[in-house]
């Protein structure tokens, strides 16, 4: 963000002069309402009512134009007729506003693009931002001021909250209030015609009043900076996103498995995990994390504690906490001597920690105590069922003083299940904005968050290795394709490609007639595999154009023919550049690479299981490219199959070394060459250790349409 660009955010958050053009004296009407927030908010800065018919409302002179203001203001909230918001927004530039909050809608999300894209025109030949169209205002505790039409009690807090949605921003402003959950900011950014979800966060990243960082998407105009600002925030504040849209409608049809894979939700996924963003999918389930971020610290390494009064319940928090990864204490002889005298005999130190039935507030109190004073115990998960032996009014009370004087030693979420006692315990936690809920699952989900945020912090997060390739020969290979009129490259291409790129690639030879096929079987060495060579035959496997393991000059004559007749009865029209003839390759494990380019983050690169299943078990990792080493051996280890490559079953490992690098390599190569619009390598054979990994098939496609003809090159059947 420019210096120019810090400045305008800094005067949007923390504004000394605000003007409300449209102001209105009707109770009702949006300019009322905006003028009335500003007011009542306890603002102490200059409130300028801008409006031609002046006069006065509540007490302030109603200025006739912002042209009128003796100083710019910061902010100027403009909620006029959309055909006067153009004439608005020059009066705003004139008059050295900071930042123009435009509230009116009907520009882009009507169609009205042009008419949109002017106004942004205009507020950047005064060096003046802008906040919409289509958005509800700006709330900043630390300015003092709710410059919205949304609701006006809102709880100062650390939290911030960026929503694309006006009306669920408004909504969320209500239930921030009701779950009793801080915001030092909330923004709704609507058309992101100039300020978007990207400023807001570079500019959140250093502001002391914030804390957390929650966002709503719908999606995002500028993924791949997105991404990168996101990652390197997270260095200093949690973010967590909800984004809507999981369907796979942004997939487009595509040539490779890894686009065919790759859908626009999947990769917002892979970005957010790669960034270190939490993703959350249920609204309830983001105020969970909320309450429990803003108030709870992250945990220390040793492992969490369950106490609960019945054994039903810590079943299910114990079967919670392994579905969420929440590693749980296990050392019975340390804790039978932490716990045991704070239950009955027949109780269990085994963790869950079971106080039993019998175990009445006294035990609560001493059993929790006891987890927030060991060193040894990195996060407490309080459970209770209602029971007669205990006074829901005196638990509510102690366990309520326990959260409160154990804030910020380690992380503690409470469930209780009950009836409208246990309910008004809820309540007076949601009061202090404690985590406490209904659902053990729920007290188990965000106690997970906290330790997902800490092995975030904790994992190695280095820098992109340089490791330099000469790009010359390949981009010579793909310039060749292009004046041949082709995007879809040959095998052999492909295969040159990665070879060049510094990959093991099997040795391969294009052939077309059956006497060239012996011959290079013959330079190569039997067995063999022979597979049609057509950019329009994609798959190859389904026409019958592909023949393992033949072991002679007889096997390998018959297959040429074989192939070459099913390509020419399927694809009668196809041009085929011949049949590659390569080394069969034996042992080792199948795996495939690829890349992609989504329309919103750019090249991607995919990883799983490789061979003719990687559509139907669907089990691959996504990550965006560049990758690191380390984040390529995440990608590795991703994966529900990844013990296959780690010796499973009496298997010897696999060379994970060289298959990082082949990750990593391949991330480079779609970062740098951004000719290339897909690729696959499928498969990849990768060797017991130290023996590396090698590539049997490939596949690239080009950007672009084609614009010519192929060689017309005659093959010989």
């Amino acid at each position: 963000m420019t210096s120019e660009g810090s400045e305008g955010l800094r005067r949007l958050f923390y504004p000394e002069r605000i003007a409300v053009i449209g102001a209105s004296a009707t109770p009702g009407k949006i300019g009322h309402t905006l003028l009335s927030n500003v007011i009542d908010s306890g603002f102490k800065g200059d409130i300028h009512p801008i409006n031609p018919k002046k006069g006065e409302i509540r007490g302030l002179t109603v200025l006739g134009s912002v042209l009128d203001c003796h100083e710019g203001p910061d902010i100027a909230l403009i909620a006029v007729p959309q055909p006067f918001v153009r004439g608005v927004i020059e009066e705003c530039g004139q008059a050295g506003v900071g930042v123009a909050v435009i509230i009116t809608s009907g520009f882009a999300e009507v169609g009205l693009v042009q008419e949109e894209a002017e106004l942004v025109e205009i507020a950047r030949r005064y060096g003046m931002r802008i906040l919409g169209p289509n958005v509800f205002g700006i709330y900043s505790a630390p300015a003092g001021v709710n410059a919205t039409f949304g609701p006006l009690n809102v709880i100062p807090g650390n939290i911030a909250v960026i929503s694309q949605s006006g009306a669920l921003g408004i909504s969320m402003m209500g239930k921030t209030v009701t779950e009793g959950i801080g915001l030092s900011a909330i923004a709704s950014i609507g058309n992101r015609s100039d300020i978007d979800e990207v400023d807001l966060l570079e500019f959140l990243r250093d502001d002391p009043s914030t804390e957390i960082i929650f966002l709503y998407l719908e999606g995002s105009k500028r993924g791949r900076r997105l991404f990168e600002v996101a990652r390197e925030v997270v260095k200093k504040k949690p973010i967590l996103v909800v984004k809507s849209g999981s369907s796979a409608r942004g997939a487009k049809a595509a040539a490779s498995h890894t686009g065919t894979l790759a859908g626009a939700d999947r990769i917002f996924d892979a970005a957010f995990e790669q960034a270190g963003v939490q993703r959350i999918t249920e609204m309830e389930d983001a105020f969970n994390l909320l309450r429990t971020f803003s108030t709870q610290p992250l945990p220390s390494p040793g492992g969490t504690v369950i106490v609960t009064n019945g054994g039903g319940i810590g079943v299910i928090a114990t079967d919670a906490c392994e579905r969420h990864d929440v590693p749980l204490l296990e050392d019975p002889e340390y804790l039978e001597g932490v716990f045991r005298e704070t239950m009955p005999a027949y109780g269990s130190t085994v963790n869950p920690i079971d106080i039993t039935g019998q175990g009445g507030e006294d035990s609560y109190e001493m059993a929790i105590t006891k987890a927030l004073n060991e060193d040894r115990i990195g996060g407490v998960i309080g459970l209770h069922c209602q029971s007669g032996t205990v006074d829901p009014k005196l638990l509510g009370d102690i366990l309520l003083k326990l959260a409160k004087d154990g804030r910020g030693k380690k992380p503690m979420t409470f469930a209780l299940i009950g009836g409208r006692e246990v309910e008004d315990i809820l309540d007076m936690f949601y009061e202090e904005g404690l985590p406490a809920f209904g659902d053990p699952e729920d007290a188990v989900s965000s106690i997970a968050a906290l330790y997902r945020r800490y092995r975030d912090l904790s994992r190695p997060r280095t820098d992109l290795e340089e490791q330099d390739f000469d790009t010359t020969e390949i981009r010579r290979i793909i310039s060749a394709a292009r004046q041949d009129g082709r995007v879809q490259l040959l095998e052999t291409e492909a295969k040159q490609i990665l070879a060049e790129l510094g990959l093991e690639v099997v040795p391969t030879r294009l052939v077309r007639t059956a006497e060239e096929a012996v011959r290079a079987a013959n330079e190569i060495g039997y067995p063999v595999v022979a597979k049609i060579v057509s950019p329009e035959i994609i798959h190859k496997t389904d026409v019958g154009g592909v023949r393992l393991n033949l072991e002679d000059e007889r096997e390998l004559r018959e297959a040429y023919t074989s192939i070459m007749h099913q390509a020419r009865k399927m694809h009668p029209r196809a041009w085929i550049a011949g049949i590659s003839i390569s080394k069969m390759i034996h042992g080792g494990t199948e795996v495939i690479l690829g890349s992609t380019t989504d329309a919103t983050f750019g090249p991607v690169i995919m990883f799983g299981l490789g061979g003719i299943f990687v559509e139907v078990l669907k089990d691959v990792s996504f990550r965006l490219a560049p990758v690191t080493w380390n984040e390529a051996s995440e990608m590795i280890r991703s994966i529900r199959t990844a013990p296959m490559l780690f010796g499973a079953r009496g298997e010897k490992v696999k060379d994970l070394r060289t298959l990082t690098e082949s990750i990593y390599l391949l991330g480079r190569l779609v970062d740098e060459v951004t000719e290339i619009a897909e690729l696959d390598i499928n498969p990849l054979r990768v060797m017991d250790m130290g023996e590396g990994c090698m590539v049997l098939d490939a596949r690239i496609t080009l950007k672009g349409p084609s614009s010519g003809g192929h060689h017309n090159t005659e093959v010989n059947v």
